[in-house]
């Protein structure tokens, strides 16, 4: 059972943080999802990528106070076109419907072409039905509590 109090304390938390904590939570989380984290800095945009089966993975962080909005999701659908097979955008909250309808103005085709997961905090900390879609397109998820997960940075 979640705790959804807790959820929303660690989502509200790491809202709050600064840039580069940002950064590195974003290289942890793609780290957890069984993904190569992107370096630190400026990444092109890839905060992660892997390889499943014959699938690229992209995996992109935005950990922003506000919903990711329409005006964003070229970005990001730019980065799946070129990069990936599986596209996975983890946001600070939820993307707005705009966000998504952009996406399917963009391509009306997207999900038939490639797997989408548009995941927030509160999905990967509350383990939400998305959050276990998503992970059904990935490797096994890493437990990184032991702190080995520096090990995997570039």
């Amino acid at each position: 059972m979640t705790d959804f109090l807790s959820v929303e304390a660690l989502v509200e938390g790491i809202l709050q943080a600064g840039s580069g904590t940002k950064q590195v939570l974003g290289q942890r989380f793609a780290s957890h999802l069984g993904l190569e984290p992107g370096k630190q800095g400026g990444d092109g945009g890839i905060d992660g990528f892997g390889q499943v089966g014959a699938c690229r993975v992209y995996f992109q962080s935005k950990l922003e106070r506000q919903p990711l909005d329409a005006s964003r999701a070229a970005e990001f659908y730019g980065n799946i076109v070129n990069r990936a097979d599986v596209g996975v955008l983890l946001s600070g909250l939820p993307c707005t419907l705009g966000f998504r309808d952009r996406l399917e103005i963009l391509d009306p085709k997207l999900h038939e072409r490639f797997a989408i997961h548009l995941l927030s905090l509160g999905d990967l900390f509350g383990e939400s039905a998305a959050f276990r879609r998503a992970i059904a397109d990935l490797h096994p998820l890493r437990d990184l509590s032991d702190g080995g997960w520096r090990s995997l940075l570039p």
